[in-house]
């Protein structure tokens, strides 16, 4: 069996090796056109919305942090710099300059794509299908469902599976078989998020977790201060290195440098940076205006960005170092190597903190997965999406932990089947906006408009 999943997992990431480097210039593109375009044409309709105020941006933005920031910020930026160290990329650090360099591209296509939506009162899969077609709305909707819940919800299992290992082998000496991970914490996380959905109360259990998480991440900024403070002496080492792989580039196929293919991959991945889930995020606020709704979801992005590069790669770069991490690895050494680097410089306090954010982010993440699910799938019965759901969590989990590798490469191929769509119908929105295909209405008009429509409706029934 494990012979086929690798055999299944080299074809996928030679896939999203050839389809990367021909995507990415394209992306960039588009997203600076996006980007541009919605700050200097489309936000003046909106220059008269009223400022939010602090306390009501928080819930949303919680929400979406909580579910956008997972042990996928930590898996699958170490798996990048596992991938650059396997190319030959000797300083591995530079993955953290070409990562920014991507960020000033990507954040400000977070703020686009959330105020667009909002500001046509469509969902991505609305303007999708106006855009591009009804084909590319559906296989939009099942890619990102797939990402979603398959994808990242492997990366949280197996950051659950890890730390559960770590903290059981430290306190007791003992060591779990594949096996016996998959029966006492692999299954037990598929009961208990299979458990809360079927009580169809599961917004309950996630606006919960989500005042946790803020206290989670909190708490890991402030492990990552003192790790960074008992470690000051690798900081210049650190910057040198960042630097001699940033101005040093490995490069792939038509000369895109590695790095930020790399780097561009794990923002999308943590951030969610043009996948279209910010919209639906912000979709449940129905009375912010999108200049308001596009702000509450860039706090998010922007500290899933520094959480995921900027942390992670100082600690695996100090771990390399001190000989705690070896690059290449699989996926459960490189993490192990990570938790033990952490742990060999804060001692218990950060392994619990680390152990605290793993589960809280992992389960909040887990959960958050199915609200996208019933955003996406609106049509189906309830207990349609709920066993999709069961059906995609469980496969994620058995290969979290008996073939995590095909996990890892099956999201590079959705992140650009999901973004490229997105993308490309944002492209097609603006450019016939250009032409005076659509006239520009505001927010305040839209809304108006929407009220009439439901007076009507409500009169003729």
């Amino acid at each position: 069996m494990k012979e086929g999943l690798n055999t299944v997992a080299e074809l996928t990431s030679s896939i999203s090796n050839f389809v990367w480097p021909l995507f990415l210039p394209l992306l960039v593109v588009s997203s600076i056109f996006i980007a541009y375009t919605t700050f200097t044409r489309l936000v003046r309709t909106d220059q008269h919305s009223k400022p939010i105020s602090f306390k009501k941006m928080i819930g949303p933005a919680s929400i979406s942090l909580g579910a956008k920031i997972g042990t996928g910020a930590i898996i699958g930026v170490l798996g990048s710099l596992n991938k650059l160290s396997d190319a030959g990329q000797g300083f591995i650090e530079g993955i953290v300059l070409w990562g920014v360099l991507g960020a000033c591209v990507l954040i400000p296509l977070t703020y686009s794509e959330t105020f667009i939506s909002r500001r046509l009162n469509q969902s991505p899969v609305e303007y999708i299908r106006h855009n591009i077609s009804r084909y590319a709305a559906g296989f939009y909707s099942i890619s990102l469902v797939v990402l979603y819940i398959f994808g990242f919800g492997g990366f949280q299992f197996n950051g659950i599976d890890t730390v559960t290992s770590i903290v059981l082998s430290k306190t007791t000496g003992e060591t779990l078989t594949e096996l016996q991970r998959y029966l006492f914490v692999i299954i037990p996380i598929i009961v208990v998020a299979s458990g809360i959905i079927l009580t169809k109360k599961h917004s309950l259990f996630i606006n919960s977790l989500s005042g946790m998480i803020g206290l989670a991440v909190i708490s890991y900024f402030i492990f990552f201060f003192i790790f960074l403070g008992l470690t000051a002496e690798h900081i210049p080492v650190f910057i040198s290195r960042a630097w001699s792989g940033f101005t040093n580039p490995l490069t792939m196929a038509i000369g895109a440098p590695i790095g930020l293919i790399f780097g561009l991959q794990r923002i999308i991945q943590t951030s969610e940076a043009g996948l279209g889930t910010s919209p639906l995020a912000a979709a449940e606020d129905k009375d912010m205006s999108p200049h308001n709704a596009a702000m509450t979801q860039v706090i998010p992005t922007a500290i899933t960005v520094v959480v995921s590069l900027l942390i992670t790669s100082y600690i695996a770069s100090y771990g390399i170092a001190h000989h705690f991490i070896m690059f290449p690895a699989d996926g459960v050494s490189r993490l192990s190597g990570f938790f033990n680097t952490a742990i060999s410089v804060t001692g218990d306090f950060g392994l619990v903190v680390m152990s605290v954010f793993a589960i809280l982010s992992g389960i909040t993440t887990l959960l958050g997965s199915y609200f996208f699910l019933t955003q996406l799938f609106r049509n189906n019965r309830e207990n349609t999406n709920i066993a999709i759901y069961m059906v995609l969590i469980v496969t994620a989990g058995t290969l979290a932990v008996f073939g995590f590798n095909i996990v890892f490469d099956v999201v590079d191929i959705l992140l650009f089947a999901v973004s490229g769509l997105n993308v490309m119908a944002l492209t097609v929105y603006l450019i016939a906006y250009f032409r005076g295909q659509y006239e520009a209405v505001t927010f305040a008009e839209q809304a108006e408009q929407n009220r009439n429509l439901e007076h009507v409706s409500t009169r003729v029934n």
